[in-house]
């Protein structure tokens, strides 16, 4: 009975007082059928196909939209690229040889409605890895920790769209 009350209590001060969540204002500023264009860097090609694969999932799990294929039946766009990349070394052992690493990426993303203007995000996150004394660094776990930062990026998205559809 308690739980009810202060549940009742809760709901009638969160709507009184106007509160929305972020999602509102960040669904206000796209529509469903959303295209997404990721145009391929021939210098980032690997990590062009992490962004349209991060942007798409943000659209269908965060903004609740399903996207498009096809440019002429969207009715929002999203036009996303790579700025930079960066590896950076951190922390080195006694020896001089390198164990921490950042890899750091800074995104753009333009976003629009169909016969709207278009606005401008960028945002830029990194990922701190550690290299066993006994191994090198790979390609391969390069590759995860710029996965991973871009992921981070791409998630400051969404509430930088919802952010900028309230002002």
């Amino acid at each position: 009975m308690k739980f009810g009350f202060f549940l009742l209590i809760f709901v009638v001060i969160f709507n009184a007082c106007g509160y929305k969540p972020t999602a509102n204002y960040a669904s206000n500023a796209l529509i469903s059928n959303v295209f997404i264009e990721v145009p391929i860097d021939i210098n980032n090609a690997r990590n062009t196909v992490l962004i349209k694969d991060a942007l798409t999932e943000l659209i269908v799990n965060k903004f609740k939209l399903k996207t498009t294929n096809k440019k002429y039946l969207a009715k929002s766009f999203i036009k996303s690229k790579i700025i930079s990349v960066t590896h950076q070394e951190l922390q080195s052992d006694i020896s001089g040889y390198a164990k921490v690493y950042r890899e750091t990426v800074k995104i753009e993303v333009k976003y629009n409605k169909k016969n709207k203007k278009e606005k401008v995000i960028t945002v830029s996150n990194y990922f701190d890895f550690i290299v066993n004394s006994d191994s090198t660094i790979t390609q391969s776990k390069k590759d995860e920790a710029i996965k991973i930062a871009i992921n981070k990026a791409l998630t400051e998205v969404f509430s930088k769209i919802a952010i900028s559809s309230y002002k």
